[in-house]
């Protein structure tokens, strides 16, 4: 790793008062292990979960080219059972392993038409599929209630959404970079072991889509939030968290063996300062990579369970 890369992408340094440990997960709700980039595996002792799941993370020549699943990094780091891949738009860094885990797993894999194109391309059968239209979709697995919350990309490269648009015939592949398109961007609420988690992979929102809407986890993409007005204030007063844990705030170029670098532009003290000002009697969190998060019926209690 050269020193641009370092500088270009510095190494995230953990601040103690954000990381709680607990020597067991006994008592969890669930159990949350953060994948890098938005990715997360949901558990509870019945169902497992993985939205966004991103561990191919091919470096940045790489990208130049076509990209296909890195399979002994996605086997490594695979639950021994999946149930569903929920993917919340279908950028590479959200989709590209997801149709892997589902033909591997026999895993149900919800999202958009786009994610549906992709899942076809790598012989995802249908029965395995989850369409979710714009208009946003509400479906149960296991002793989850998933319900995908029409949202907005954040706006990363000058001000715009990279690689619009929708995949409308099942792709060649290996694919580009560029050929995965966004397909429409929702935010996730998931209702499992008697917790609401919201997962808001890109950093914006549609407000009238969460009225009503509570969440006692949320899980809040970084990357492009400060082009966002008002971003987490707005996530925060919509669903009024008591767990707060930042996603999408790695560069997601090297493995996941590294450290934790942070994209340019990211702000972790800045987003936790936002964060205890809009909802002052949540959580904060920060994960490293691979850790499992209990999560008990009080989310304010969440710890990191000891290594």
């Amino acid at each position: 790793m050269g020193w641009l890369y370092r500088a270009i992408f510095p190494r995230w340094r953990p601040r103690a008062e954000l990381r709680p440990t607990t020597a067991s997960d006994r008592g969890a709700a669930v159990r949350i292990r953060w994948l890098g980039t938005a990715g997360h595996v949901i558990e509870t002792a019945t169902t497992t979960l993985l939205v966004d799941p991103f561990l191919s993370r091919p470096s940045l020549p790489r990208l130049a080219g076509r990209i296909a699943p890195d399979e002994a990094a996605i086997r490594a780091r695979l639950p021994a059972r999946v149930d569903a891949v929920l993917c919340g738009h279908s950028h590479f860094d959200h989709l590209l392993d997801a149709p892997f885990i589902a033909r591997t797993t026999g895993a149900t894999l919800a999202g958009s038409d786009t994610t549906c194109m992709f899942a076809r391309a790598s012989g995802v059968a249908d029965l395995q599929l989850v369409a979710v239209p714009p208009s946003g979709r509400t479906f149960t697995v296991g002793d989850a209630t998933i319900r995908f919350v029409p949202s907005l990309h954040g706006r990363i490269a000058l001000g715009r959404v990279p690689f619009p648009g929708e995949v409308t015939a099942p792709p060649t592949l290996p694919a580009r970079a560029w050929h995965y398109r966004m397909g429409g961007a929702f935010g996730i609420l998931i209702d499992v072991g008697g917790l609401r988690i919201y997962h808001n992979g890109s950093a914006d929102l549609i407000d009238a889509e969460l009225e009503g809407t509570r969440a006692d986890v949320l899980l809040v993409g970084l990357a492009g939030r400060k082009g966002t007005r008002d971003y987490l204030g707005r996530l925060c007063d919509a669903l009024a968290p008591q767990l707060i844990v930042p996603t999408h705030h790695d560069a997601f170029f090297g493995p996941l063996d590294e450290d934790v670098r942070l994209l340019p532009g990211i702000d972790l003290d800045g987003f936790v300062a936002d964060a205890r000002a809009h909802a002052p009697s949540a959580t904060v969190v920060t994960p490293a990579y691979d850790e499992p998060l209990a999560v008990p019926a009080d989310p304010r209690a969440a710890a990191f369970v000891a290594r």
